[in-house]
């Protein structure tokens, strides 16, 4: 991006949190160099080492150098922006985040690529790239990254309208807001749904990607009460971040006419035991230890206030084993409090196991893709 762009940027309306790991931390120092850079950026920051990124975030990604961890962290400092400029429209705020794993001293393990996300009020901008091994050199692979970097930061801001002309193939793609997603987040609604109605039997999970267990265990739940399930995703979640524009439509999009679907925010199951009153849930045990985890409550005591809800909404429990570590669980060996015990009905592994993780699909996808 030349001289006269960055100035435009400067000059304009947007304030922004910029936050590189692996690559891309030029465009920062690009930004800098032109007077009036404090009129834009609000703060900068590197999370190099898994540590710090798994601080940054709040939680450890299933891989460092990949869209959805970029997503994260964009995301992450569209909040901080938010935090740090409270009298600026949120309209005018951005999150920009780029990850890339290149060229090094050594051999790596996958392909080199890069993935840059700008996230704002009303929309998810995402780029991919998967590098050719060995075509070009670190600094020119930094290049690459920081030519698409500053173009996407001046199309978001308004100064140019298309990314750099490249060899390389770039994916672009750009994920807009909907008024009713807004209102979830502000509390206005406490769902929105697909074509159809939400049932009675309730299957929330993150589904990205929705995979061959989630419809094995769908089966399975549907013959088990006789009931239409409702796949539930909530935007907001107790570890992560609110979800993205572009995760939203990712997940809705993968949905057939005739699913039923659901999106809230409502991140725990006494949340949700207050929206979908006299229910089924479809959980795995790993979302149940969870759920009796006091580290997800301020004490004891409102651990327990929370899961007396269940009684008070009247709602109950279907749980699939899952393997966790090297062993697979069962409700058999989760200790529930004796006051909604029997709220809880176990599938026991001869019925199902289905040792997939959607965490583990996503980083085989975005580790092992081809470069085109």
């Amino acid at each position: 991006m030349n001289f006269g762009d960055i100035r435009s940027i400067h000059d304009g309306p947007f304030k922004l949190v910029f936050v590189s790991s692996g690559g891309g931390g030029s465009a920062i120092s690009d930004l800098l160099k032109v007077p009036g850079a404090s009129q834009t950026i609000l703060e900068s920051y590197i999370p190099y080492s898994r540590e710090s990124m798994n601080e940054y975030l709040g939680f450890q990604p299933s891989h460092y150098c990949g869209l959805q961890t970029t997503v994260n962290m964009a995301v992450t400092a569209f909040n901080r922006a938010k935090k740090l400029a409270p009298s600026v429209d949120p309209s005018n705020l951005l999150g920009v985040a780029v990850t890339a794993t290149l060229s090094t001293t050594y051999e790596k393990l996958g392909s080199h690529r890069f993935f840059v996300c700008i996230h704002g009020l009303d929309a998810t901008h995402v780029i991919s790239s998967y590098l050719t091994k060995g075509k070009r050199t670190r600094s020119s692979e930094e290049e690459l990254v920081t030519e698409c970097l500053e173009s996407l930061i001046g199309i978001v801001c308004g100064v140019n309208n298309e990314l750099p002309k490249l060899t390389q193939k770039i994916e672009y793609e750009v994920f807009s807001s909907k008024p009713e997603w807004h209102a979830l987040e502000s509390g206005e609604k406490s769902l929105v749904h697909g074509a159809l109605e939400p049932s009675k039997l309730i299957f929330p999970g993150a589904f990205n990607p929705l995979h061959e267990g989630h419809k094995m265990i769908q089966e399975i739940a549907e013959k088990k009460t006789k009931m239409p399930a409702t796949f539930e995703i909530s935007i907001g979640n107790v570890e992560k971040t609110l979800l993205s524009y572009f995760e939203i439509h990712k997940v809705l999009g993968q949905f057939k006419l005739d699913d039923r679907w659901t999106l809230t925010n409502a991140p725990t199951f006494s949340d949700k035991a207050i929206i979908f009153k006299d229910s089924t849930f479809v959980l795995g045990v790993d979302t149940l230890i969870r759920m009796f985890d006091e580290k997800f409550y301020s004490d004891q005591k409102q651990m327990l206030e929370s899961i007396d809800l269940f009684n008070a909404n009247d709602v109950n429990f279907i749980v699939f084993g899952r393997k966790i570590g090297d062993i697979y669980k069962t409700l058999d060996q989760v200790s529930i409090p004796t006051s909604i015990v029997d709220r809880f009905q176990v599938i026991p592994e001869s019925e199902f196991r289905l040792d997939i993780s959607s965490r583990e699909i996503k980083k085989d996808q975005e580790e092992n893709k081809i470069p085109a």
